[in-house]
């Protein structure tokens, strides 16, 4: 085998981590495979860690290179694979990429069981390293995206330019086991990020702001060779912010009216960039489920975090329902500026969400990486209280305010989830 794709697992598996497929390394896979490359996938957020599972593909495989997927709560179990990767096989190539290697080059480069890290886009920089291990090809300070040690000193290349997502091969779905995941057919409609900055979120970090929408005609024929190949009838479309252009989003839905089989489908967005006439239409066209990033209920905090009104968090939800779209709004705390005031309020309007008909979700904020919350801290007044990135996860309290505790964010948290009778799946 010339390379092995690993997506590292969560610490504790759970419901949201195995939601779907890990499409970057399906793609990763086929652009391998275009190249004349072998490659083979493991996704240990189904089956969980077993490092044991890791000498046998080491074994039976004998890959050169082993590329580790890692998120910054992945990290960790990414670094154990690594381990034990050069404790058995030494001579096999350790790659890392993902969001976290893609933030902190540097940090993971300092790893004795790293090789290479991958910032961004990974298809280009997997095949043009193939290339240099497997073939002798070419040479490491041309890989654009490329970071490694030479000389005593770490190299970082330039990054790659964002791919347009209709130059990119299908990806290998059939590497992963699709009957494990929720969502089991998720379909890629634009590449890069949101470009929104919210100060939580590290996505401009990750793709520098850069966005690229894939064209309708690309996704609807993906689609419709899914219902002709294996009989797909529902899909989740991966995007930070499906609608942000209205006029393509008109144009895909007429295209998804179009299909001879049509398909059910689910996204996320912004309630600032729906209506009720946007959402009827989306209706129409097969969609089944939004999920609605709120993060607050007090406007003070929305005013300072998300730029959304909580009037238009209502309309969206209300429009949905009367759709027969499943609305799923997701909270998080605490904020820099929360209070026990402005928590109360959070609640309260949680409340209003729900009674409007929507699912809520919650989870802790977590200062990633790439965020302003991570990188300025001290400014806001945010004490980072772990330095095990395994506890990044939304489901630890990692932050206290100038205001609250992280005894009393647990209280507040574990009051709403049970004031709303969420089920544990629901805690993110």
């Amino acid at each position: 085998m010339d390379v092995t794709l690993v997506n590292a697992p969560v610490r504790l598996r759970n419901e949201h981590a195995r939601l779907s497929p890990p499409l970057g390394l399906a793609y990763i896979a086929s652009a391998l495979m275009g190249a004349g490359f072998t490659a083979s996938a493991i996704d240990f957020n189904v089956s969980g860690l077993n490092l044991r599972r890791v000498d046998s593909f080491l074994k039976l495989d004998k890959p050169a290179i082993v590329g580790i997927s890692a998120m910054t709560e992945t990290y960790p179990q990414a670094l154990e694979i690594a381990r034990r990767i050069k404790e058995t096989a030494p001579e096999t190539v350790v790659v890392l990429g993902g969001a976290h290697p893609t933030i902190l080059p540097e940090e993971v480069l300092a790893e004795e069981a790293v090789d290479f890290v991958v910032v961004g886009p990974g298809e280009d920089a997997m095949v043009a390293l193939a290339k240099n291990v497997v073939r002798g090809e070419g040479s490491l300070g041309d890989i654009r995206g490329l970071g490694f040690v030479f000389d005593g000193g770490m190299h970082v290349n330039e990054r790659a330019e964002l791919a347009h997502p209709d130059t990119l091969p299908r990806p290998a779905r059939w590497l992963f086991p699709t009957d494990f995941y929720h969502d089991k057919w998720n379909v890629l409609t634009a590449t890069g990020s949101c470009p929104y900055r919210c100060p939580f979120c590290s996505a401009s970090s990750l793709w520098q702001g850069r966005r690229r929408m894939r064209s309708t005609e690309s996704i609807v024929a993906e689609i419709a060779d899914l219902w002709r190949d294996h009989g797909v009838d529902q899909v989740f479309f991966t995007d930070d912010i499906f609608t942000l252009n209205r006029r393509w989003v008109g144009e895909l839905l007429e295209a998804l009216s179009g299909l001879e089989h049509p398909v059910q489908w689910g996204c996320a967005t912004r309630v600032d960039l729906v209506d009720a006439e946007l959402i009827a239409g989306m209706a129409a066209a097969g969609c089944t489920g939004i999920q609605f990033g709120v993060e607050s209920g007090s406007q003070t905090i929305l005013d300072s975090v998300k730029g959304i009104e909580k009037r238009q968090v209502l309309d969206a939800v209300k429009a949905s329902v009367a759709a027969g779209i499943d609305a799923v709004c997701s909270f998080m705390v605490p904020f820099p500026d929360d209070t026990a005031e402005t928590l109360a309020e959070s609640l309260a309007f949680m409340r209003e969400v729900h009674e409007a008909g929507a699912r809520i979700y919650l989870s802790y904020t977590c200062p990633y990486p790439g965020t302003m919350f991570y990188e300025k801290a001290d400014e806001l007044g945010l004490t980072i209280l772990s330095e095990d990135w395994g506890e990044f996860d939304a489901k630890h309290v990692v932050i206290a305010t100038r205001s609250l505790t992280a005894e009393q964010v647990t209280a507040a948290a574990e009051g709403m989830a049970a004031d709303l009778g969420m089920k544990r799946s629901e805690m993110a």
